[in-house]
């Protein structure tokens, strides 16, 4: 009667525990363990038959499972107890085998989770040692308790695990076992389980009435179609000054193709002065673009001046010029090798009789030195 009634504390009181800590603080993440291996090792104590010649003793039990659904789980058991044998001076060796099914009460979601299983397998039943080795069938029923330990969302799980479970044997007309011996297992220890647990099916949205979004904005017109180059320089046609350019030319700002000299015509100085006027800003413009669209191109940048005033002074105004040209070019960004040079009045392109003429030799040029 006294194993009995520690039986049924024991049952009480595992299932008490989950109702008592069935609450939102001993909720895990949701996660089941479908698919999941797991291992078991608990510490039994066995209450015997009371028909049996032995007394109650304590043993282990080692376990293989796996689980088959949210509920429920399958696994391979084997139990070893040795029990004393009063004045016999031996002991009755139980080992069971046993494939048992677990079914577990509570959600997933509970940390606490009580169980119950029914299973049936082989006992070897052994007195003495001497005397043959019994192997009988066997079934067991009982109830327990699983309580996770740290995450329960991980590959690797730890639960302690605690159960009751009562066991017979069934034998018959077997010298010092009485008939059908029913034994109660008491066992303590942990539970360690390895695979990434299941998620749970994303909860459905409750239907709320919610107006109709806006109409999509129209889309936005397509881009226009790029410039007309009809010969292929790069330069639209608009702005082409020399349509129907060789093939492979380099090309300037304009379309042209690219000279050794690129005159300047356009960029003046004030009198005497190496200042540039505002008025040279677009032929410079034209230069910088050029040089930007060819940055191979090595390129001197050349002074000249009219035959008015002697040649020192000529010499060093146009050198002077020639340097404020390429220090304009670096300043909008020209990255082109570059070079300065004052050539005074040596090289002059018209006539310095005229006033016409004068204007023309006064001027700066981009001689192209190689790149082309």
């Amino acid at each position: 009667m006294k194993r009995l009634i520690f039986g049924g504390l024991l049952c009480a009181s595992c299932v008490a525990g989950g109702t008592a800590y069935a609450d939102d603080s001993w909720l895990t993440s949701g996660y089941d363990d479908t698919g999941a291996w797991y291992l078991n090792g608990l510490a039994q104590y066995t209450f015997l038959d009371k028909s049996r010649i032995s007394n109650d003793h304590a043993g282990y039990q080692l376990g293989l499972g796996y689980d088959i659904a949210p509920h429920f789980a399958i696994e391979a058991d084997f139990s070893n107890g040795s029990f004393s044998v009063p004045g016999f001076g031996a002991r009755e060796k139980l080992q069971a085998d046993s494939l048992d099914l677990l079914y577990k009460i509570l959600p997933p979601r509970f940390i606490l989770n009580p169980y119950v299983l029914a299973g049936a397998g082989m006992i070897q039943d052994n007195i003495g040692g001497h005397l043959p080795n019994n192997q009988e069938w066997m079934a067991e029923t009982g109830v327990g308790m699983l309580m996770g330990v740290g995450n329960q969302t991980g590959s690797v799980r730890f639960q302690f695990r605690s159960e009751v479970k009562y066991r017979r044997e069934f034998v018959q007309d077997t010298l010092y076992i009485p008939n059908n011996p029913g034994d109660v297992v008491i066992g303590v220890g942990f539970q360690l389980m390895f695979g990434a647990p299941t998620p749970p099916p994303p909860p459905v949205a409750k239907a709320v009435a919610v107006e109709p979004p806006p109409p999509p904005p129209p889309p936005p017109p397509p881009p226009p179609p790029p410039p007309l180059d009809s010969d292929g320089d790069g330069v639209p046609d608009s702005i082409d000054r020399c349509p129907n350019t060789p093939h492979g030319d380099k090309v300037d700002a304009y379309g042209c193709t690219i000279k050794q000299e690129i005159r300047l015509p356009g960029v003046t100085f004030a009198t005497n002065s190496s200042d540039l006027t505002p008025e040279s800003d677009t032929i410079l413009g034209y230069a910088v673009t050029t040089l930007n669209n060819h940055p191979e191109l090595v390129v001197e940048v050349d002074g000249h001046t009219d035959n008015t005033g002697s040649d020192k002074y000529n010499i060093a105004l146009s050198q002077r010029r020639a340097q404020s040209v390429l220090l304009y070019l670096k300043a909008h960004g020209v990255t082109n090798t570059m070079t300065a040079k004052g050539y005074g009045k040596a090289d002059p392109i018209d006539d310095n009789r005229s006033p016409e003429g004068r204007l023309a030799n006064r001027r700066v040029a981009l001689k192209v030195l190689s790149g082309l």
